[in-house]
């Protein structure tokens, strides 16, 4: 029995054990139940996705991958009304369903990354410090393009992104130090409950618009150059990474050809019309990193030992988790995708 096996348990029962859980905690603490917010989802499907995190988790037996999900939940529901002991609750009896259900030789697995699901809890800190700061380079313009996309002001902070880049803004420098802050406080001030979903999404349109700004200042690339396949993987719609990573190495003298995001693994046959020097896959939540096993899979099939760069944020959580792929890299930052790309380009 391994940690994987294990999560392969939990995938292919997720829903009954939903269930369970849900009737065990109407059963257990029909009172925390009854003190959800009207607008709280369900209590049997948000048990499932943590569930989904939890066989993410152990598929490649890190637990830190579960425990950072449901930090990131317990500052959501905490600030949004949801009572203090819910997400305690639902552990527990996760807990308990997990040792009634599963096969005895898979629970010591499920219940080590639970221990680390219930850590977050203990610290009873729910804050998340701001990603802006105005003492960093380019942190003005930063938060000068913030205000104006939760103000609606998309036009003025378009402007703004032209006038930084005519002033020689590098295109790396816009990435890094301005739609990465700006994103992550965006999705900070949704988390905290201090924007609506509406705000966060007219944001991403505006990012989405100066990033196209910012593709048509990136000089053309000499058709011999070595070639990058960039995708996300099948399911993951987040584009922005990607497309980031896209614009970073192209900057450095390489051909990219970017798939986009959701890219389905069983299609990649039909792109692949030319030879590729490295694959670049991204993966944004750890509930994509199934998906990107089976991507990367596919690549190995189709392109044989071209070296393979992964990236996303469950790689800044777990770091050494692309060798669990067979990748021969992995990348959190526009900064370290280009040095990643260079080195492995040139072995």
């Amino acid at each position: 029995m391994t940690a994987e096996f294990a999560a392969g348990l939990i995938r292919s029962s997720v829903r009954p054990l939903a269930s369970a859980i849900a009737v065990r905690l109407e059963d257990e603490v029909p009172e925390i139940l009854r003190a959800l917010p009207e607008s709280f989802a369900d209590a049997r499907d948000d048990v499932l996705v943590r569930l989904q995190h939890l066989a993410a988790a152990l598929e490649f037996d890190r637990p830190e991958l579960i425990e950072h999900a449901v930090r990131w939940y317990a500052i959501a529901l905490h600030h949004r009304g949801v009572p203090s002991d819910y997400l305690a609750a639902t552990l527990g009896v996760t807990r308990g369903v997990i040792q009634d259900e599963l096969p005895a030789d898979a629970v010591p697995f499920v219940l080590r990354h639970l221990d680390a699901a219930e850590r977050p809890l203990a610290s009873g800190d729910f804050e998340v410090a701001s990603h802006l700061d105005l003492e960093q380079p380019h942190g003005r313009t930063a938060a000068n393009f913030l205000l104006a996309t939760l103000e609606g002001r998309g036009d003025d902070a378009a402007a703004l992104v032209r006038q930084e880049l005519d002033a020689g803004l590098s295109v790396a420098d816009l990435h890094d130090h301005v739609l990465v802050p700006v994103q992550r406080e965006t999705g900070r001030m949704w988390l905290m409950g201090e924007i609506h979903v509406a705000d966060e999404h007219f944001s991403s349109q505006v990012v989405d618009r100066v990033l196209w700004v910012a593709q048509d200042r990136i000089p053309p690339v000499p058709v011999d150059a070595p070639a990058v396949l960039a995708m996300g993987v099948a399911g993951d719609t987040h584009g922005f990474g990607l497309r980031m990573i896209a614009q970073r190495l192209q900057a450095d003298g390489l051909r990219v050809h970017n798939l986009g995001p959701d890219m389905p693994a069983s299609d990649l046959s039909y792109s692949l019309h030319e030879r590729f020097d490295l694959v670049a896959i991204s993966a944004t939540m750890a509930l994509h990193l199934n998906a990107m096993r089976r991507a990367v899979a596919q690549v190995r099939r189709l392109l044989g030992g071209v070296p393979i760069l992964l990236g996303g944020r469950p790689f800044e959580i777990a770091p050494g988790l692309h060798e669990a792929f067979g990748a021969e890299a992995a990348a959190t930052d526009g900064t370290s995708a280009s040095a990643a790309a260079k080195r492995l380009i040139r072995r």
